[in-house]
């Protein structure tokens, strides 16, 4: 019989035959040393006058789908003599979980935790982390054997044939109509937003925006920007003098809204009374609106391109704000604060005795080039200095359109610097056909402040450091790619994610089981209290979240992984599940770890499955912080998986539920010459329908019998005899194949990128092509 750790204290036992932290006992279990010990080690326990009795695990009733209990055989541990004085000294202290001792030499003290927690401890960046935690012997190995044939280590329910009560209910469940958008996407079903205002409210701040009301079409935005400011509803933040403001349309707002109102409050110090947006669609300012944000809305806008819209609206309200008498703070919504600035910004209003020096702008600069100022994060006293700066910048911009503002930004700005050198200048760069405009004459010349590059750390593939506030996520193309942006900063870490009060009273409504919350905090990361909020994670022998294209029989096949995607994306959407995306491993181009969301292309389901980033487990943030479960960033897990043994073809489904490090229960159910048509059903069924599964808070899959060979070709040729109406498919299967229409593929473009090699520009969300159905 395997035990939990070799008697000698070296590495566990082979992957052939895993040890488990709880199981059953088998027949064949005998030999008389292991007798003896387990006869001193009960006297060893009367003598110290200690109650040890076994756990049990609870099984599933095939019949019924109802918890049911069956009682566990003594637990049979095999050790050596040294490793067993030490556990029979610590019987003597009562509250020792004697459940959780390790026999391992190197981890005497130390408790072995699940497989998965390595992907909770290590980010997909840091492969020394895989390593050395390997070393340290602290994870138990993956729980289940690599073949049915290797199954004695469970008690196993033999079945003459699958369940049809399970095939039955997957027939009741409803099927998804794709083609049409839900009323609540499953992003606001699954995210307690913050409390919306009341529908007087939300209406005058319609009305003031010029949206709806006597003021419609007419009310321009400096109007907006005098109201705002002569009601009192804005003023300056107090520490600084300034207010700070940011401009958006709904690419970013849709999920970001509160993001950056509370990322303004909590870490850079500006409050909703100091803090605006400037909307440049009305999507946008209906969602501030509604949730009581201060908002203005750039009417202009509606005659412009993006990139034109975004560009003026910089230096128009920029010029605006100083030509009121306003000092103010800019900052884009691709910029994520670490830390405040205020510091920073409190040393920049400090006037020096020369007023031609550093105290007029305030610019980020990039982390490759420290002299490039970067016009996603930027400060401005407002005096003739600053007006007149960005006046040219304005008048710049109408000569030149087609130029990129930070371009112009940046030239204005050595043009500053020449005239006060009295140098000559002429600007460089490119200006489009029409080549640079005319050099203006400058009246108020001055040298701009720089932030250090790591301190607002602006680069395609930011590094943050010690002296890192910000990180500014940039791409090839400005404007573009709002989607690649996000997940870099989310799987750096830098993402705020915004979070509720446990106080708030309103949650939106969902298609089902809608739940009161009044108890509850919840949003990207953040959850507490009765939150319904579930995960569900790929699993392997190899690596929690990971998928592999190296194995012989799958070797370079991009192919599998396809089909493997819309599985898990099923899963999540039935299941009522959050899918956090796998990592990919290639041996193509670079070789090594790829983000799947550079490869795969989710767009068209987005508004019906609901994701999170590669490094989603390994982030504090998205740990569950109820009291008492800090060090357990996930309490309940349910690790399942579905083997086939290719030379008997007996499908056995395993599942293994545990509570911290504690099985709750385990069961294995088999199958012999399972149909190869309802295997994926089968599977489904047992996640979906199984009471202790269904409520683990994390869901882990392994749908291992989907690499035997053969079956994924198979199983295309099914979807392609499904589309054309010739044959019957499975209820969940059907689903499988409608997901996997929608999804696109960007395989040679994300195959060039590996995680420490890619950028928000290597995004294939919205610009990937339809997968194909054979290979």
């Amino acid at each position: 019989m395997a035990t939990d750790n070799n008697s000698s204290g070296s590495s566990s036992s082979s992957s052939s035959n895993p040890p488990l932290q709880k199981k059953t006992q088998t027949k064949n279990e005998s030999g008389r040393s292991s007798y003896m010990l387990k006869i001193f080690f009960l006297l060893t326990i009367l003598a110290h006058g200690i109650m040890f009795s076994s756990r049990s695990l609870r099984y599933i009733s095939l019949s019924s789908f109802d918890k049911t209990s069956r009682s566990m055989s003594s637990k049979e541990i095999e050790m050596d003599g040294t490793t067993f004085k030490s556990i029979a000294s610590s019987m003597l202290n009562t509250n020792t979980d004697y459940g959780t001792l390790r026999s391992s030499s190197h981890s005497r003290t130390t408790e072995q935790i699940p497989h998965w927690r390595m992907a909770v401890d290590c980010s997909v960046y840091s492969l020394d982390c895989f390593s050395r935690r390997q070393r340290e012997n602290r994870y138990l190995p993956y729980p289940f054997p690599p073949k049915s044939s290797a199954s004695q280590e469970f008690q196993t329910e033999i079945l003459q044939e699958f369940p049809k009560e399970w095939l039955q209910r997957l027939q009741s469940q409803p099927i998804t109509n794709y083609s049409q958008h839900p009323a609540v996407s499953i992003q606001d079903a699954h995210n307690l937003y913050p409390s919306t205002v009341a529908q007087d409210e939300y209406q005058k701040c319609m009305e003031f925006t010029g949206i709806q009301g006597a003021d419609e079409s007419s009310k321009s935005t400096l109007d907006q920007l005098d109201e705002i400011l002569a009601s009192g509803r804005l003023s300056v933040e107090p520490d600084t003098n300034m207010i700070a403001f940011t401009i958006s349309d709904y690419t970013y707002t849709h999920d970001m809204l509160h993001d950056i109102f509370q990322m303004m409050n909590h870490i850079v110090g500006f409050s909703t009374k100091h803090f605006f947006l400037v909307a440049i669609d009305v999507k946008t300012v209906e969602m501030a609106c509604r949730h009581g944000y201060p908002v203005l809305f750039w009417r202009e806008s509606n005659n412009e391109n993006l990139r034109d819209a975004v560009a003026n609206t910089k230096f128009v309200l920029s010029l605006e704000l100083v030509k009121r008498g306003i000092d103010f703070f800019f900052t884009e919504m691709d910029v994520w604060w670490i830390r405040s600035p205020k510091q920073s910004l409190l040393a920049f209003q400090d006037v020096s005795s020369d007023q031609t020096i550093e105290n007029h702008l305030y610019f980020s600069a990039h982390q490759n080039n420290p002299r490039a100022s970067n016009i996603g994060v930027y400060a401005a006293k407002a005096n003739d200095y600053t007006k007149e700066y960005f006046e040219i910048c304005i008048d710049v911009l109408k000569q030149r359109p087609e130029t990129h503002d930070q371009w112009a930004m940046q030239q204005v700005g050595y043009l500053y610097e020449s005239t006060l050198k009295n140098q000559s200048f002429e600007f460089g760069g490119n200006w489009g056909e029409k080549g640079p405009p005319p050099v203006p004459s400058v009246k108020f010349p001055f040298t701009a402040r720089l932030w250090g590059p790591h301190e607002i750390v602006a680069d395609e593939r930011p590094t943050p450091t010690l002296e890192s506030m910000a990180i500014h996520t940039l791409c090839h193309t400005p404007l573009l790619n709002p989607h690649g942006k996000k997940m870099i900063a989310r799987e750096i870490g830098a993402y705020y994610g915004f979070k509720t009060s446990p106080t708030h009273s309103l949650v939106q409504e969902r298609d089902v089981n809608v739940k009161s919350a009044s108890n509850d905090a919840a949003g990207y990361y953040a959850r507490t209290g009765d939150s319904y909020r579930r995960y569900v994670v790929l699993d392997s022998s190899l690596r929690t979240n990971f998928y592999s294209t190296s194995p012989v029989h799958m070797y370079h096949n991009t192919y599998y992984f396809q089909w493997i995607a819309a599985v898990l994306m099923a899963i999540a959407k039935w299941s009522d599940r959050i899918l956090i995306l796998p990592q990919v491993f290639q041996a193509i181009m670079d070789a090594g770890s790829y983000f799947s969301w550079n490869i795969m292309d989710y767009s068209k389901v987005n508004d019906f499955i609901d994701t999170r980033e590669c490094n989603f487990l390994s982030n504090p943030k998205s740990w569950a912080n109820d009291e008492g479960s800090n060090d357990w960033p996930f309490v309940s897990a349910a690790v399942t998986a579905f083997l086939l043994d290719e030379e008997s073809n007996t499908a056995t489904i395993y599942s293994q539920v545990t509570n911290r490090s504690h099985i709750v229960s385990q069961n294995a159910w088999q199958v012999d010459a399972l149909d190869e048509r309802i295997m994926i059903d089968a599977y489904a069924a047992s996640l979906l329908f199984t009471d202790s599964i269904k409520d683990a808070e994390i869901l882990f899959v392994n749908p291992d019998f989907m690499l035997r060979r053969g079956f994924i070709e198979r199983l295309a040729d099914r979807s392609r005899l499904y589309q054309a109406g010739t044959t019957v498919v499975g209820h969940f299967e059907r689903e499988v194949f409608e997901i996997y229409d929608l999804l696109g593929w960007c395989w040679e473009e994300g195959s060039q990128h590996t995680v420490s090699k890619t950028s928000a520009s290597h995004s294939c969300y919205a610009a990937g092509r339809r997968g194909r159905r054979r290979r």
